[in-house]
C-alpha cells in the first residue's frame, strides 16, 4: 500500500519545509480541472489554490499542469505524484475516521469570537445548537467588535465579516452580509427628505473604517454631518432608535429592533461584505475545532436569507 509514496520520499530527499498538505490541493485540482472548482471543494479562495500549487511545483522544479482556456490538465510528469497523492489522501481519510469515531467525545474548552450585533442577529442560535450537540464542550465566548487575532491564539474560531480574510487562515464563506440605512419613524417624519446631505449621520469610530457602512459614509457624507461615532453597531443603532439621526446598520440585526425602519432612497449602492467562519491552520485537525466548524457551518445556513436581505 502507498507504493507511489516511495516516489515522493525519494524525490523529496534533502528538501526542506515539504508541505504534505499541498498534495491534497494537487489531487483535487487534477480531479476537477479548474482553479475555481478546486477552491470550492477545498473551502478556500482561488488565490490559495494557485499559491499552494505554485509552491509545490517550485519544490519539484517542474510543472504538473498545463494551462489553457479550458482549464488545467495534468502533464505526464505528474502521473506518479497524482497516484501518490490519491493513495495518501485515502489513508488520511481512514485515519480520520478512526480518530473521529462516534465513541470519541468532543470535549474540552473551545474559544469562539463574533461581533455583538451578529451574535444578536441570530448567530447565538447556532452557538446554542453547538452546546446542545456537544454538551462536553466548554465554550469561551468573546462577543466583541475587536477582531481577535487568530494567529496569536486569542480565539480558535471566529465568525466575522470581511471582504477578504487573510489567505493563510482556514475560511468558510457563509453568505453575504447586507447593510441598509435606518432611522426612527419620528426622525423620518421630522426630516421628510431623501437628500443624504440633509441628515444627521451616526457611524462607527475611525478604527472601523474598513466596514462597508463606513467606507460609503467617508465617500459620500461630509464629516460635519456626522454627529455621533461609537465603537459598536449596538450603540449606533440605539442612537438611531432614539431619533438622533440615520445609521447604516447590518440588516439582520437592525430589522429585529423595535423603533427602527429602513430609510429608502438615501443611497443607490448595495452595501455588503462576506460573512466567514474562520480558524487557524494549526487547529484544522483538532476534533473539537473541526466538529464545531462543521456544525456551525450547517446551523448558519438558515440565516442566509435574513443576512442577505
Amino acid at each position: 500500500m502507498l507504493q507511489n509514496a516511495g516516489f515522493l520520499r525519494r524525490r523529496s530527499a534533502g528538501m526542506h519545509n515539504w508541505n504534505w498538505d499541498d498534495l491534497r490541493f494537487v489531487a483535487v485540482l487534477a480531479e476537477v480541472g479548474t482553479i475555481a472548482e478546486a477552491a470550492r471543494r477545498l473551502n478556500v479562495n482561488r488565490t490559495t489554490v494557485q499559491r499552494r500549487i505554485a509552491a509545490f511545483e517550485d519544490q519539484l522544479s517542474y510543472r504538473l499542469f498545463s494551462r489553457d482556456s479550458w482549464g488545467l490538465k495534468p502533464l505526464p510528469e505528474a502521473g506518479p505524484i497524482l497516484d501518490a497523492a490519491r493513495e495518501i489522501g485515502e489513508a488520511l481519510v481512514r485515519i480520520e475516521r478512526k480518530t473521529s469515531s462516534s465513541d470519541q467525545a468532543i470535549a474540552g474548552e473551545l474559544s469562539l469570537t463574533t461581533p455583538d450585533d451578529l451574535y444578536l442577529a441570530g448567530i447565538s442560535d447556532a452557538i446554542a445548537a453547538l452546546q446542545h450537540t456537544y454538551p462536553a464542550l466548554k465554550l469561551k465566548l468573546s462577543i466583541t467588535t475587536r477582531p481577535l487575532d487568530l494567529d496569536k491564539r486569542e480565539a480558535e474560531i471566529a465568525i466575522r465579516p470581511s471582504m477578504a480574510p487573510p489567505e493563510h487562515l482556514v475560511a468558510r464563506r457563509i453568505c453575504d452580509l447586507c447593510f441598509h440605512p435606518y432611522a426612527s419613524r419620528d426622525y423620518i417624519e421630522r426630516t421628510g427628505t431623501v437628500a443624504a446631505d440633509a441628515h444627521r449621520w451616526l457611524c462607527l469610530q475611525p478604527a472601523f473604517s474598513a466596514a462597508p457602512s463606513e467606507t460609503w459614509l467617508s465617500r459620500n457624507i461630509p464629516t460635519a454631518d456626522i454627529t455621533l461615532r461609537a465603537d459598536s453597531y449596538l450603540a449606533v443603532a440605539e442612537a438611531a432608535r432614539r431619533g438622533l439621526g440615520v445609521a447604516i446598520l447590518p440588516a439582520a440585526y437592525a430589522d429585529k429592533l423595535k423603533g427602527l425602519q429602513r430609510v429608502d432612497g438615501l443611497m443607490e449602492d448595495r452595501l455588503m461584505t462576506g460573512l466567514w467562519l474562520l480558524t487557524h491552520p494549526d487547529f484544522r485537525q483538532s476534533p473539537r475545532v473541526k466538529a464545531a466548524m462543521d456544525l456551525l457551518a450547517e446551523k448558519l445556513k438558515p440565516l442566509k436569507a435574513r443576512l442577505e436581505s
